[in-house]
């Protein structure tokens, strides 16, 4: 019995610290949030009347947008978490209630039997009309044990009020929290309304002048083209040092192992920046903001902030560093027969033939001096063939 008293009170214990770090993490993820979005609205405010930034003022906004989507959905989950302490609490108080009113009545017939008692027979003259000093040392004892359970009960009903009293001030604290956070919820969805008119309204502007725009965008795609190229012929060249005669690859026994492990991860691989939003996903697709013009993308686009560095996703070896004609740097990294790329970097602090460990920082991210973006490109290879990175990064 003891035993599986002591089990209930560990498991407690382990679920009361898991929502605990839940709600430590939510209001983190919470804050950092916010601290994006007032960089966001700073650097609008700085360039929302530069007519040759209209794009990235769009991107901006639609990014924001992102962002308080976010914030609402991580406001949704700590209001979760508060229902759930509300109800955990309000059965708590339900059940403190109950031991209370049974205390009392255990006290209240326990007076009543002493009332009787001494009014039907004196206290003294019961323990004095005893046949023999044992029976009235018997007697006295049982009057003392009488006295101490009493008080014990009294004790017992005081400790319960005070346990409910806690119990009551913990959710009226609760509940005014769950209030606060309904309140904020329905503020941002409130200016989350108004951006959204916000970004129609450059959207119409940027459809005055389509032409001028798509070839703005087809200018920066040839650009990512050239590194692209690049990229593919190098994991081309790679492969092809590894291939043996039936078409597979030669690999070392420690590099078929990372392979292997790297594929066993997937959907559950760490994301290359510690926070960010996908703000251009995989393959073919229409720009966001200029929808006439297409974008193939072999990876992602990563917006993050200025003091976010990149990471690899899994151990691996430099297997080669890229320099732009803008000078912007790219790592290209081998896991087996898998190659990853971090694209967009103003500086790297791993060179060629490095062994990495996973989430081993690899460079600075590059932030664009005329429109202040924050972007990582990265992409993944299996085999020569760009992957979805979605599918094998958590919850990117």
């Amino acid at each position: 019995m003891n035993l599986t008293r002591i089990l209930l009170f560990l498991l407690l214990l382990t679920a009361t610290d898991i929502r605990s770090q839940s709600k430590q993490d939510l209001e983190k993820q919470k804050k950092e949030i916010q601290n994006e979005i007032k960089l966001i609205e700073l650097k609008f405010s700085n360039s929302s009347k530069k007519k040759g930034l209209i794009i990235s003022n769009a991107e901006d906004l639609n990014y924001k947008i992102k962002l308080q989507q976010s914030l609402i959905s991580n406001i949704n989950n700590q209001l979760n978490l508060i229902l759930n302490e509300i109800d955990s609490n309000e059965i708590q108080l339900s059940n403190l209630k109950n031991k209370e009113l049974l205390l009392k009545e255990e006290l209240a017939k326990m007076l009543l039997t002493g009332f009787k008692k001494k009014s039907n027979l004196n206290k003294l003259m019961f323990i004095f009309s005893s046949s023999s000093f044992r029976q009235a040392y018997k007697r006295v004892q049982y009057f003392k044990q009488y006295i101490n359970f009493q008080n014990k009960t009294l004790s017992k009903i005081k400790s319960t009020r005070s346990e409910i009293e806690n119990v009551i001030l913990i959710l009226d604290s609760q509940k005014t929290n769950k209030q606060l956070l309904i309140n904020e919820n329905e503020n941002i969805k409130i200016e989350l309304s108004n951006e959204y008119n916000n970004l129609n309204k450059l959207i119409v502007e940027i459809n005055k002048d389509q032409k001028k725009y798509k070839n703005e965008i087809k200018q920066k795609q040839k650009l990512s083209k050239d590194i692209d190229k690049k990229i593919e012929k190098l994991i081309r060249e790679a492969l092809a040092k590894s291939k043996r005669n039936d078409g597979g690859f030669k690999l070392s026994e420690e590099a078929q192992l990372i392979s292997k492990n790297f594929n066993a991860n997937k959907g559950r691989l760490p994301s290359p920046v510690i926070r960010g939003n996908v703000v251009l996903g995989f393959g073919k697709q229409p720009h966001p903001i200029v929808k006439t013009a297409t974008i193939q993308s072999n990876g992602v686009r990563i917006r993050t902030s200025s003091d976010v560095e990149a990471r690899t996703i899994f151990d691996g070896e430099v297997y080669s560093v890229i320099i732009s004609k803008n000078n912007s740097r790219t790592v290209l990294i081998q896991h087996g027969n898998f190659f990853t790329v971090y694209k967009n970097l103003s500086q790297i602090y791993v060179s060629k033939g490095d062994k990495l460990k996973t989430k081993q920082v690899i460079g600075k991210i590059a932030t664009d001096p005329l429109n202040g973006q924050t972007i990582l490109s990265f992409s993944i290879f299996y085999n020569g063939a760009p992957q979805n990175p979605r599918t094998w990064i958590y919850k990117l």
